[in-house]
C-alpha cells in the first residue's frame, strides 16, 4: 500500500524541468567528473545516472524535503554545496575566469563590531526565529556579491561551526564567504555566452549538481545503499513492519548456517602470577602436549571442572572468554589478565549450535535482510514506473 502511495505521488508532482532530458553537453560535463572515480563509466551510464538523479530529486521533494535545504543540521546548506559542485563541473570544460579581489575600501563599513551588532542572539537550537531572519534579510550584500545576497541567506547556509564564528565577530570569515558568492556569480556571468553556445544554463547545472549531491542520501532513504551510521528512514521501517513471522522462519531455514554460534570450546588453560614462569610454560607447551606441560609444571587446569569443554555463559569468566575468542588448535602466548596474572591457553575443537528460529537474534538479522530485498525491489518498481510516466527510455 505504501509503495502505491509513492507511485501516485510521483504522478502528481512534476519535475523542475517539465521534460526530463539531459543534453549531450550536460552529460559530457558530468561524465568527466564521474570518470575521475570510475574510468570505465560510459556516456550511456552517465545519462542513466542523471535520469535516476532526477527521479531521486523528485522523491526528495515529496518524501524527504528537508534535505533540499540541508542534509545535516550542523552542516552547510545544499545550495552551498551545489554552487561548489557546479564549478567543479565547469572547470574541466572551461577555463574559469579569474575574479579580482575587492579592495579594502569596499570592506571599510564592515567590521567585527558591525557583524556582532547586525546579528541577533546566537540561536542555541541552531535555528533562527522568523523575526530574526526577516531582520537579516533587510541587510543587502548584493553589491559585494555581484548578485542577489542578503545576510539572512549567508547565515542560513552556514555550518554550525561557521555560524558560531560569525557570531563571535570573525569578519575575515565573513569576507571570505561573501567573496565565494562573488566569485561564483562573476564566473557564471562571464561564462554565460559560452554556456549558451553549448546549450548549457546556470539553472540546469545547479539542478544537476544538487541532484547528484542528494543522490547518496536518497538511495539510503530507499534502502538501496546502507547508512554508515546504521540510520533507517521511516519508509524502511514501514516496509519492515510488513515482514511476517513465517517469512522470518523461511529465511532462517534457507540461511541456517548464518545463524550458528560457538556453543562450546574444547580447551585447557593455566594461570601464573609470574610472567617468566608463564613464558617457560609456553615454550615447553610448544614442544609437548599441553596436558603434559600442566603435569610438568605442577599446574591446575582452569577448565578441569568442565572436563575441558568450556560452555558459553552469560557470566563467563575472563579466561573462558579468551578461550572462545581464539581460533581452534591455537596455543596462546602469555596473556595478562585484568588482575595482573598471566594466562596460557590451548584450544582444540569448536562445537556449534543454532539460534532458535524465534530468537531476537534471528528476527533482527532476518528482518534486516528481508527488508533490503523488499526495498530494492520496491525501488526498482517505483523508478521504472516513474520513467514510464515521463516517457524515459534508457
Amino acid at each position: 500500500m505504501h509503495i502505491l502511495v509513492l507511485l501516485l505521488a510521483s504522478l502528481i508532482s512534476l519535475p523542475i524541468f517539465a521534460q526530463v532530458t539531459f543534453t549531450q553537453a550536460e552529460t559530457k560535463l558530468v561524465h568527466q567528473i564521474l570518470k575521475e572515480k570510475d574510468a570505465s563509466i560510459t556516456l550511456s551510464q552517465t545519462r542513466a545516472r542523471l535520469l535516476e538523479n532526477a527521479f531521486l530529486f523528485e522523491q526528495a521533494k515529496q518524501h524527504n524535503s528537508t534535505i533540499l535545504t540541508r542534509q545535516s543540521a550542523v552542516g552547510f546548506s545544499s545550495d552551498f554545496h551545489a554552487r561548489r559542485y557546479t564549478l567543479t563541473l565547469l572547470k574541466n570544460q572551461f577555463a574559469l575566469p579569474q575574479v579580482a579581489m575587492l579592495g579594502d575600501k569596499v570592506w571599510h563599513p564592515y567590521s567585527s563590531q558591525w557583524l556582532q551588532t547586525s546579528l541577533p542572539r546566537y540561536p542555541n537550537n541552531n535555528v533562527y526565529a522568523e523575526s530574526d531572519l526577516a531582520r537579516l534579510d533587510k541587510i543587502d550584500l548584493s553589491h559585494l556579491a555581484a548578485g542577489k545576497l542578503t545576510l539572512a541567506t549567508l547565515m542560513s547556509e552556514q555550518s554550525m561551526q561557521n555560524r558560531y564564528k560569525l557570531h563571535q565577530g570573525d569578519i575575515e570569515l565573513f569576507k571570505s564567504l561573501v567573496a565565494e558568492h562573488r566569485r561564483f556569480n562573476l564566473i557564471m556571468q562571464q561564462l554565460n555566452d559560452k554556456l549558451n553556445a553549448q546549450g548549457l544554463s546556470q539553472d540546469k547545472l545547479e539542478y544537476i549538481a544538487k541532484a547528484e549531491l542528494l543522490r547518496p542520501t536518497m538511495l539510503t532513504y530507499f534502502g538501496v545503499t546502507h547508512s554508515l551510521h546504521g540510520e533507517r528512514s521511516d519508509y524502511l521501517d514501514k516496509l519492515q513492519q510488513r515482514i511476517t513471522a513465517q517469512a522470518v522462519h523461511n529465511y532462517f531455514e534457507k540461511n541456517k548456517q548464518n545463524f550458528r554460534y560457538i556453543d562450546k570450546v574444547q580447551a585447557n588453560a593455566v594461570l601464573f602470577t609470574d610472567k617468566a614462569k608463564a613464558e617457560q610454560f609456553h615454550r615447553y607447551a610448544q614442544a609437548h602436549p599441553f596436558e603434559q606441560a600442566i603435569i610438568h609444571f605442577k599446574q591446575v587446569d582452569l577448565f578441569a571442572a568442565e572436563k575441558g569443554l568450556v560452555t558459553r555463559q552469560k557470566n563467563s569468566s575472563w579466561a573462558q572468554q579468551v578461550a572462545f575468542s581464539l581460533p581452534p588448535n591455537q596455543l596462546s602466548k602469555p596473556i595478562r589478565s585484568p588482575q595482573g596474572q598471566w594466562l596460557v591457553t590451548s584450544t582444540k575443537q569448536r562445537f556449534y549450535a543454532f539460534y532458535d528460529k524465534d530468537s531476537e537474534t534471528v528476527k533482527y538479522q532476518a528482518k534486516l535482510a528481508l527488508t533490503e530485498v523488499m526495498a530494492k525491489k520496491a525501488y526498482t518498481e517505483l523508478k521504472n514506473h516513474w520513467f514510464e510516466q515521463h516517457n524515459i527510455k534508457l
